[in-house]
């Protein structure tokens, strides 16, 4: 892994009011590297800030982690858990992209960049853009060994001077590093003379320090959650660390303070990732929610279901000819084309899934349904006889199972954003520590009620009297108490109430962050389902991590097989990492 950094101007527009022209261009030449770009570290600013949002937000359409989070399936393709095992990238994949090395407008090289903001604006004395560069730097960080285990940290991206294979960290150093970074940005932009984050380079939080001391308190948070049974078996208690944010108010607490980047959508390059203005269309209608999902969301009433999902567009149906109705949910319109089942072979009448112990079980389709998710990842496109129907219908959809909303297929909208974190997350970590008697502040649940309405406003559902339906709706409305009130939804006080804030944990990070999702899984063991549905699809066990990439194991050996020694001496996604041990 090189690690020479290359200082490279992205000519990006994935925010609004960032245009070319301010944008520094790319010179191939020394001279010109140091005379002008070396200068500014607002541009870097920029370019980084959407680079890793980008890249992080993408996992919102990676089908690995769609079905390992049980989310989604891939209409055409079969069981993703099966490519955790049988894929080995070339280089460092952060959502497709090498986070280390590499440059150009696929938002590669993202740590590079970030270190060029860390050297640029320590020159200038813009040390808050040092900071939010080294909380990005922790975004990123924090991915990558939350994907592979250990990884180069402390010894990466150094630049000039650094070393050409740098040594993996043990995930305790990575985690430690994090948190003293993390640490060090609060205090800078706690400094009311600290100078940087411009609002118009700050595409992130338009220069608001409060805002980016509550995403570096929020983010030390997640990353002490997820950590601390390793801190506590290894000595060290990080319940005092977590209580002093907790007990204050410098943490994400409001739909405002969401870590985020919306789409302009003027190109399909600055559009969010499902929209259907460009292209084929292909991304937004090949991911079907699961079964498991839609069960969900049907039994609990939940209203997020109406905003992210459409009704199944072609139904089979009790009526004995094709019939044709409009229905508006949300303020979009749907036409369903009901297919009488008599015309269907017998056959295309069930479909073979799993319970949520993961045991064979037959799946028959509900004439007329409304919402219906997919019972397994196999011939998603053919489950039910989808790929006989007239019209639209093809290889990459299956319309007689219920899809995404017309809300998503959008190139823009504020609630479509490449998410970083959310309020809602933290609610909901808030929560687990209070349960699990890491902090003392708050209750468990005040945290957890919060969490669910965060989580429904940041989709703009509306707290109000719930209609009798929301076929018709212009917008979705519901009773935030009385959901939170339901036999599914309210805590009794017990330690099932873990079972509880993982389950709505899990369906506040649908479509905003399965990176989350499939890390909290893997931590927790919840929502329990997910595990035993997702790997029974296949013939592996699920998956705890990504394989190492093959660059490492060829260049930089030495350090690549001390770290595979950590995983018990094999290069394998069922090897526990240091935080899930």
């Amino acid at each position: 892994m090189i690690k020479l950094i290359k200082y490279v101007a992205l000519c990006s527009t994935l925010v609004l009011g960032i245009s070319c022209t301010d944008q520094l261009r790319l010179d191939e030449r020394e001279t010109s590297f140091n005379k002008d770009y070396f200068t500014y570290s607002r541009y870097q600013l920029t370019t980084s800030i959407l680079n890793v949002a980008k890249s992080y937000g993408k996992s919102a359409i990676d089908a690995p982690k769609g079905q390992a989070a049980l989310y989604f399936m891939d209409t055409y393709s079969a069981d993703q858990i099966a490519g955790f095992y049988n894929k080995t990238d070339a280089n460092w994949s952060y959502q497709d992209v090498n986070a280390y090395a590499g440059t150009g407008a696929d938002g590669a090289g993202q740590l590079r960049t970030l270190e060029a903001v860390t050297k640029l604006a320590t020159t200038e004395g813009n040390m808050a853009n040092v900071a939010a560069a080294d909380i990005m730097k922790c975004v990123v960080g924090a991915y990558l060994t939350e994907k592979y285990g250990d990884i180069p940290f402390t010894e990466a991206v150094q630049g000039r001077a650094g070393e050409l294979f740098p040594k993996f960290d043990s995930q305790k150093v990575v985690y430690e590093t994090m948190f003293a970074m993390l640490d060090k940005a609060v205090a800078i932009l706690a400094d009311p003379n600290s100078k940087g984050l411009p609002a118009d380079h700050d595409v992130l939080f338009k220069g608001d320090k409060t805002k980016w001391i509550k995403f570096a308190n929020s983010l030390k948070f997640r990353l002490m959650v997820h950590s601390y049974d390793a801190f506590k078996k290894a000595g060290k208690d990080l319940g005092a660390d977590m209580q002093a944010i907790a007990g204050g108010t410098n943490y994400m607490s409001t739909v405002a303070d969401n870590a985020g980047l919306t789409f302009p959508g003027i190109a399909e390059a600055d559009s969010w990732y499902m929209q259907r203005t460009w292209g084929s269309g292909n991304t937004f209608t090949e991911q079907k929610p699961t079964k498991y999902l839609i069960d969900q969301l049907v039994a609990l009433d939940d209203p997020r279901m109406y905003v992210i999902f459409a009704p199944v567009l072609s139904p089979l149906s009790s009526k004995p000819t094709k019939v044709d109705e409009t229905i508006k949910i949300n303020g979009f319109s749907y036409v369903i084309n009901h297919y009488p089942a008599t015309a269907a072979d017998a056959a295309a009448l069930t479909a073979a899934g799993r319970d949520l112990n993961g045991n064979v079980t037959s799946v028959p389709y509900v004439l007329d349904a409304k919402w219906f998710g997919t019972p397994n990842p196999t011939n998603v496109q053919s489950l039910y006889g989808g790929t006989g129907l007239a019209g639209s219908n093809g290889f990459y959809d299956n319309r007689r199972i219920t899809g995404f909303s017309n809300l998503l297929a959008k190139a823009s909208d504020p609630r479509l954003k490449a998410v970083l974190m959310e309020a809602d997350e933290m609610a909901f970590l808030l929560a687990e520590a209070r349960q699990k008697g890491w902090i003392s502040a708050g209750t468990v649940k005040g945290y957890y009620d919060n969490g669910i309405k965060l989580s429904f406003q940041r989709w703009q559902i509306e707290d109000g009297t719930k209609p009798a339906t929301h076929i018709g709706s212009d917008k979705i409305v519901d009773n935030f108490a009385a959901y939170t009130a339901k036999a599914g939804v309210a805590l009794d006080g017990t330690a099932a109430d873990l079972d509880k804030i993982a389950l709505q944990k899990w369906l506040s990070m649908l479509i905003t962050n399965q990176t989350e999702a499939y890390t909290d899984y893997k931590r927790t063991g919840k929502p329990a389902f997910v595990g035993k549905i997702a790997q029974s699809f296949g013939a592996y066990t699920y998956p705890q991590r990504y394989m190492y990439p093959l660059d490492e194991a060829s260049n930089n050996k030495a350090n690549y097989d001390a770290a595979v020694s950590g995983l018990g001496g094999k290069d394998l996604p069922s090897a526990k990492m240091w935080i899930l041990n």
